[in-house]
């Protein structure tokens, strides 16, 4: 099957979640500008790192409701099975995993949806807003990086070695 890839049970490297490669590859393929698609993609991404999943409740559980900040399958499954207390074999986080997929599919019909309705899309949810604060500086110098991610999931709750570093020390005592 062509998805297969995208699922970390099936090939583990626990990349991008399974659940985000095929609504952003129909992104790629609707008839719209690309500043269209980005929009969607924005919209997407961003809200998937901050929706507390899963809403949706399959096979009648009551799992553990849990914003992940990341799109990173490692963390987004290791967060919630520490939060749930349950491991990745279980039950629990396989359907956890599918009540989240069901989330998305949800959360992109209402997009696709409202562009068509409106004829337009605007972003609703922005990325961390650690991000601008980060890449103000660290687009332009070293160490360079580049992304929407939230910097802090992977790099502590505070700019690393933040202290010692005089762009830091100045931009703090603003």
């Amino acid at each position: 099957m062509f998805w297969t890839f995208s699922s970390g049970v099936r090939t583990g490297w626990a990349s991008i979640c399974g659940a985000l490669v095929p609504p952003l590859t129909l992104f790629a393929m609707i008839p719209a500008d690309n500043a269209t698609k980005g929009k969607l993609c924005d919209e997407l991404m961003a809200w998937y790192m901050k929706f507390p999943f899963p809403e949706y409740q399959p096979a009648g559980l009551n799992l553990p409701q849990v914003p992940i900040d990341s799109s990173l399958c490692h963390i987004s499954v290791t967060k919630w099975m520490k939060e749930a207390g349950v491991s990745r074999g279980s039950d629990e986080r396989k359907e956890r995993c599918g009540g989240l997929t069901a989330d998305t599919a949800v959360k992109v019909v209402n997009m696709l949806n409202k562009l068509h309705d409106e004829g337009a899309f605007e972003v609703t949810t922005k990325p961390h807003e650690n991000v601008e604060s980060c890449m103000s500086c660290h687009n332009n110098m070293q160490p360079f990086t580049h992304g929407k991610e939230n910097c802090m999931e992977c790099h502590g709750m505070r700019p690393v070695h933040m202290e010692e570093c005089e762009q830091h020390v100045q931009w703090l005592s603003r």
